[in-house]
């Protein structure tokens, strides 16, 4: 009886209460807030990053049990965690620090929310019908809605700005449809429409981070696909999978390497000059991977997160390390740290543009997390110092 009880796993509550016990170990900073209603989208505004205030998008999910808002949010952050302020001690769990600072009415629910990144006040969302809306984040009320572009006949999930090509706007539908817009004109018409190429709903779609011609898309169809903008309804590179991609991303450091994730739970990484062939895989989630993204700030650093409530962080610098027999138990040499703060699937996250290393997740169940990894883990803080002392 005693051995059934040790080897049963541990609930869900369990977890959680085992991982808040760990968070002064694992964390520098860890705030927890929630909602009242769940947020499918997140994403974090650039900034200063050397204020402890940092804004980012939320929207709502209500079921039509309230209005639909676009939500801009912002948080307060301690000192210790801003580059440049005094370095305090760390009392590691904060409750309820997110604050919404304005809101824009939106008709059904925010699939998704992102902003162009050649001015962050436009804003772009996806909702259950496929409908995309361009809001204005500087003005206020009714006055922010800017546009609303209708082509796409059912849910849509995939919503990607153009890093390099300023206006140009990607949506991907369950309809199976691709619609590039150009939002520098006046046009509600897309200017481009791709669809012909998935035969079934398509997860999501992104622009290469550094050709402004290639996007990527993956669908329920089982296919990845590579596109160039100048052509359009046609396919550059088609790579069939045994299961279904939900996610698609690129690297923002290295023009050819890509990577994709889905129903199998592994995530793949893929040379655009041969993908006859996998790069190399990683696995680590327990579940379908919803979302996938190259960090910024430091190259082969690659994000997950899944249904299996979890958000990864690997380093691509790790492939082929050595590891003892007790970290093979822990996951793959890549994984540098699991968060596993959420009781619920994670939806969404973003890595804060401004303060490295700065993350935020949101989960099903109405929860938004903003948490700081440990500095003292040696990807994130840098090698530990050595005392030139001890070598002598």
């Amino acid at each position: 009886m005693a051995e059934e009880q040790v080897d049963k796993p541990l609930s869900i509550d369990e977890e959680y209460e085992l991982w808040r016990s760990n968070v002064p170990l694992m964390y520098d900073f860890v705030s927890e807030t929630n909602l009242t209603w769940p947020t499918l989208t997140l994403e974090w505004l650039p900034g200063n990053s050397h204020s402890n205030r940092q804004e980012l998008i939320l929207g709502t999910h209500t079921s039509e049990e309230e209005p639909n808002y676009l939500k801009i949010a912002a948080i307060d952050l301690p000192d210790e965690i801003v580059p440049g302020k005094e370095d305090r001690e760390r009392d590691g769990f904060t409750k309820s620090n997110i604050k919404i600072i304005k809101k824009f009415k939106h008709e059904q629910e925010v699939t998704r929310a992102r902003y162009m990144p050649q001015d962050s006040n436009l804003i772009a969302t996806i909702n259950g019908s496929g409908t995309v809306f361009l809001y204005d984040r500087s003005k206020d009320g009714d006055e922010g809605l800017l546009s609303s572009l209708g082509f796409h006949e059912d849910n849509g999930y995939g919503l990607s700005f153009n890093p390099v090509d300023k206006g140009k706007l990607l949506s991907g539908s369950d309809d199976s449809k691709i619609a590039l817009w150009d939002i520098t004109t006046n046009s509600t018409k897309p200017v481009s429409t791709w669809e012909s190429c998935h035969q079934d709903g398509v997860n999501d779609c992104k622009w290469h981070e550094l050709n402004g011609n290639t996007f990527g898309s993956v669908s329920e169809d089982c296919t990845l696909q590579l596109h160039d903008q100048r052509v359009k309804d046609s396919v550059t590179d088609k790579i069939k999978t045994v299961t279904a991609f939900n996610t698609i991303a690129f690297s923002k450091h290295s023009t050819n390497l890509f990577a994709a994730a889905g129903t199998d739970s592994l995530i793949y990484l893929y040379d655009s000059r041969r993908t006859g062939n996998v790069l190399h895989t990683m696995s680590g989630h327990e579940g379908n991977v919803t979302n996938l993204e190259f960090y910024a700030a430091k190259d082969g650093i690659v994000m997950s997160s899944g249904e299996d409530r979890r958000v990864i962080m690997w380093d691509l610098m790790e492939i082929g390390a050595e590891q003892v027999p007790d970290d093979a138990d822990d996951g793959s040499p890549e994984v540098v740290m699991i968060h596993a703060g959420h009781r619920s699937p994670v939806n969404d996250f973003s890595m804060n543009p401004n303060i490295p290393w700065l993350m935020a997740s949101a989960e099903e169940e109405n929860i938004v997390q903003v948490w700081k990894c440990s500095s003292k883990l040696p990807r994130v803080g840098g090698l530990p110092k050595v005392d030139d002392s001890v070598l002598e």
